[in-house]
């Protein structure tokens, strides 16, 4: 029985090192790193981590592939579909679309509703939402997407998963291009990389997180955080898995900060419960993200676990 319960048991504290010690609510040095309005706090992989994930393969992101031209993403037909997307991985590669990536072209801008792997040769139909919502025409491309934005705001890919309602996407949507005065005729999330200022911002953010995170080869997840609240938390099965995935993830994290952000007030102590709770066992992990969160699985394990505070 106990081999059993251990062998489901992979991103959990069996398997990772946490910012805090046993018992102790202060951060381990190296565990974190603060930039104005946003501190994060990383997840490191155990030995123990490396031995469940050792026969996992490589990913090529979502990203990787489209400017690679392993996969074509389309509409589902002529006339399309809202809430569908049509994938076809045309590669020898495995690929791992990530639940807030969003996809420019086709008849509108869609953002990917769960993270999801498309094996080579594969064809899939995906769940996503619509994050333009004044156009229903097809662009240059015609009703293929073959353009990779980046990882949705922390906002909306919160929404995706708790509101689950397109008019709540498309609210969140219009209230990030408002605040940063990208707001367009067709209502396209895209246009917020047209400011100047948000594009200096978030590469101030990133510049300044990634120079932690590149320094340690160990790190498979963090927790996000601004002002008294915990954003987001999402852990990868492999050190390599967050590596490729981490600038877009930061992106989203950014995007939130830049938006709603505050200086950080939040507790030690609240991140520590908050990790106690979600790394606590399997049980209680998959209850806790029932509604707020999201897990990725091959093969029975978890490769990829996204949790937000409720």
């Amino acid at each position: 029985m106990l081999t059993s319960i251990r062998s489901t048991a992979q991103l959990n504290r069996d398997n990772l090192y946490v910012p805090f010690n046993e018992g102790s609510q202060l951060v381990r040095p190296g565990y974190s790193s603060l930039h104005k309005k946003m501190k994060l706090y990383f997840i490191k992989a155990k030995p123990s981590l490396y031995n469940e994930f050792k026969n996992t393969g490589n990913y090529t992101t979502l990203e990787d592939a489209i400017k690679e031209s392993k996969i074509n993403v389309q509409e589902t037909a002529s006339g399309g579909t809202v809430n569908t997307l049509r994938f076809r991985n045309s590669s020898k590669d495995t690929i791992i679309i990530g639940m807030g990536d969003v996809v420019k072209g086709g008849k509108q801008d869609r953002v990917i509703e769960k993270d999801t792997l498309i094996a080579p040769g594969q064809t899939l139909q995906v769940s996503v939402y619509c994050v333009e919502s004044g156009r229903w025409t097809a662009g240059r491309d015609g009703t293929s997407f073959n353009t990779y934005h980046s990882n949705a705001s922390n906002t909306i890919r919160k929404s995706i998963v708790q509101e689950k309602s397109q008019g709540k996407v498309w609210e969140k949507v219009a209230r990030v291009n408002t605040a940063n005065g990208t707001a367009t005729n067709t209502g396209t999330y895209t246009a917020v990389t047209q400011s100047a200022n948000y594009n200096a911002q978030v590469k101030e953010y990133k510049d300044a997180f990634l120079k932690a995170i590149n320094g340690d080869s160990t790190i498979v997840g963090l927790v996000a955080v601004t002002g008294d609240k915990i954003i987001g938390c999402d852990i990868y099965g492999t050190p390599n898995l967050f590596r490729s995935n981490v600038a877009n993830l930061l992106n989203s994290y950014i995007s939130e900060a830049l938006f709603d952000g505050k200086d950080v007030s939040i507790t030690d102590q609240a991140v520590a419960k908050y990790l106690n709770d979600l790394l606590a066992n399997e049980a209680a992990q998959d209850k806790l993200i029932k509604d707020n969160g999201r897990s990725l699985k091959v093969n029975g394990k978890k490769i990829k676990v996204t949790s937000f505070d409720k």
